[in-house]
């Protein structure tokens, strides 16, 4: 996996294992009865400003930099209100994530993805496919594989990749998951970068790279709406 990669990972790994670690400090002051933890418990949001900071720093797309800028916002508005600076709960604007999945499905549909010039679009070297209410399986075998554009909304597909060969810098998969899951089996000579944003749903990327052979490297980016995405070899 690339470098830049797992610094990215790495650094919301950090930031979280620090807030475990000072929960845990904090805890421990209290039960000895050095300090009272309920007075610094109202500081906890500060923790996802710091993970969203690190997003907007290492960012490399403009969906990383709003899913940062997402989770900066959100932090300090759950701060705010910890600290009885705002009386709005954050809760109350729930529904906008609505009005983001809607921004997301009309940006997917006005902006399609670009193919590289020469790029296969027959649905073996670039793999489209939309579920609603039901699913559906693709399979790829492509030598030039490119990516795919994939829509579920309460349903499934998968997709079978591991017989396909990368041969440009990167093959790009977009996901839109509204109360449905995808699975993208990969070759274990891939390396996967997932950009997905999930929204009350969640990606899991199982996926293992075999030591002994070149890495050829499979974007997944795209948002998951009370769904999930399950990458596996």
């Amino acid at each position: 996996m690339p470098d830049d990669v797992l610094a990215r990972r790495n650094v919301s790994r950090v930031v979280v294992g620090f807030a475990i670690i000072a929960a845990g400090i904090l805890f421990t002051l209290d039960n000895l009865r050095i300090v009272e933890a309920e007075t610094y418990l109202s500081y906890w949001p500060l923790a996802v400003v710091a993970i969203g900071l690190a997003h907007i720093v290492q960012g490399r797309t403009w969906g990383g930099y709003l899913w940062g800028l997402l989770l900066v916002i959100g932090g300090l508005w759950l701060l705010g209100e910890n600290l009885g600076v705002l009386s709005v709960s954050i809760w109350t604007l729930s529904p906008l994530l609505l009005v983001l999945l809607g921004a997301s499905i009309i940006w997917r549909g006005c902006c399609p993805p670009v193919l590289a010039r020469g790029s296969a679009t027959d649905g073996i070297g670039f793999i489209r496919g939309t579920a609603v209410m039901g699913g559906f399986d693709r399979t790829s075998d492509a030598s030039d594989f490119r990516g795919g554009d994939v829509v579920v909304v309460m349903g499934g597909c998968k997709l079978d990749l591991r017989h396909a060969a990368i041969t440009a810098n990167e093959a790009v998969i977009d996901v839109l998951a509204i109360m449905g899951g995808v699975e993208i089996r990969i070759p274990e000579n891939w390396t996967v970068d997932a950009k997905v944003l999930p929204l009350m749903g969640g990606v899991t990327n199982q996926t293992r790279v075999a030591a002994s052979s070149p890495a050829q490297r499979l974007v997944v980016r795209g948002t998951v709406f009370m769904g999930g995405v399950e990458i596996k070899n």
